[in-house]
């Protein structure tokens, strides 16, 4: 059942996934579970809307596409989300967490206190990036965070950022939502839902709009630094 609170869980996972660019479900899904919320039909839910909110922006600045760049992240993460997928079977992920949420909360502290080492542009092989975002999305849905923060480390501007992360994730949301549905996780109620939520992600699109066009780059990194932060945290619960 969709209820007021339930509509905005939603709305606020959307908030996050236009602003950042990823997240949307380190969010919505655990506050989904706080209402019990059917999870199945949350999850297929997610799906649909973060490839829902990532085509706006992957079109708008489409001539800032790296294609160069995608084929690198695509190949890699085509090999790390299925060894994720095992080791979310057979490996400890209670271990995985821990490691990756105490990477999070440290990158995020050192940017947030404004010790880093170095302003220079960071080269690491964009294959391992997305190798690394497959196989962390595969075993904790956290394939996101890695990119963001290699486009961090390298210096990308921020719309060469937003345009590549959102095409990224546009295309691997496509085919989750695919995976999704040839699975059975596609019913009325997902749709009906969805119908319900779309004027309220057009809103959310047009306000993180008006907000990125106020913001400076250092302004959206402190946001972004506070985001991975939590993200760190959120992996500890």
């Amino acid at each position: 059942m969709l209820t007021l609170h339930v509509y905005f869980i939603f709305l606020l996972g959307a908030f996050v996934r236009a602003f950042f660019g990823f997240g949307e479900a380190l969010i919505t899904t655990p506050l989904l579970l706080v209402v019990t919320y059917n999870i199945h039909n949350g999850i297929a839910i997610i799906g649909i809307m973060g490839l829902l909110l990532a085509l706006p922006g992957a079109i708008r600045n489409f001539k800032a596409i790296d294609f160069s760049l995608l084929v690198k992240l695509f190949t890699g993460a085509a090999i790390g989300v299925p060894l994720g997928l095992l080791f979310l079977k057979y490996g400890s992920l209670s271990t995985l967490k821990f490691f990756t949420g105490t990477f999070l909360i440290g990158y995020a502290i050192v940017n947030l206190i404004g010790l880093r080492p170095t302003t220079k542009p960071f080269n690491f092989p964009k294959i391992l990036v997305g190798f690394i975002s497959g196989f962390l999305g595969g075993a904790i849905n956290t394939h996101g965070a890695p990119v963001a923060i290699y486009g961090n480390l390298a210096k990308w501007s921020f719309s060469y950022t937003r345009a590549n992360l959102q095409t990224y994730f546009a295309v691997v949301g496509f085919f989750i939502v695919i995976g999704q549905g040839v699975s059975g996780f596609w019913n009325w109620t997902v749709l009906t839902t969805l119908a319900w939520l779309t004027p309220g992600f057009i809103l959310i699109i047009i306000l993180v709009e008006g907000l990125l066009t106020k913001l400076k780059p250092t302004q959206f990194n402190k946001f972004l630094y506070a985001f991975l932060l939590l993200s760190g945290v959120l992996l500890f619960v």
